[in-house]
């Protein structure tokens, strides 16, 4: 088993840098963003009374296994579902790791 892990944090667009910013709190060294869009619907509607925005923002973060949780935890209670940035929260092992430094 690998000892690092990427999460992904899958956002409504905007919130990135909020979410970073809890995610370093929690012991994140920093996260790439990338930006997308839904491809379940092309404009803001309402599905099952929560509102779906289209653009989003996928915040990758690479971490220590051991910081894992407490990173995902404080990212789902601060910015999860029912907030308005509507996280969802994911993680892969990591096979192989170049070019990173987790100084403590």
């Amino acid at each position: 088993m690998s000892e690092y892990r990427v999460i992904f944090a899958i956002s409504n667009h905007g919130y990135s840098e909020d979410i970073m910013e809890t995610a370093k709190q929690a012991g994140a060294k920093g996260g790439t963003v990338l930006r997308g869009r839904s491809s379940a619907i092309h404009e803001e509607t309402k599905f099952f009374g929560i509102t779906i925005h289209p653009e989003k923002d996928i915040l990758m973060i690479v971490t220590p296994l051991e910081d894992m949780e407490k990173i995902m935890s404080a990212i789902s209670k601060n910015h999860g579902v029912g907030t308005d940035a509507h996280t969802l929260c994911f993680s892969f092992e990591i096979g192989d790791l170049m070019g990173f430094r987790f100084d403590r």
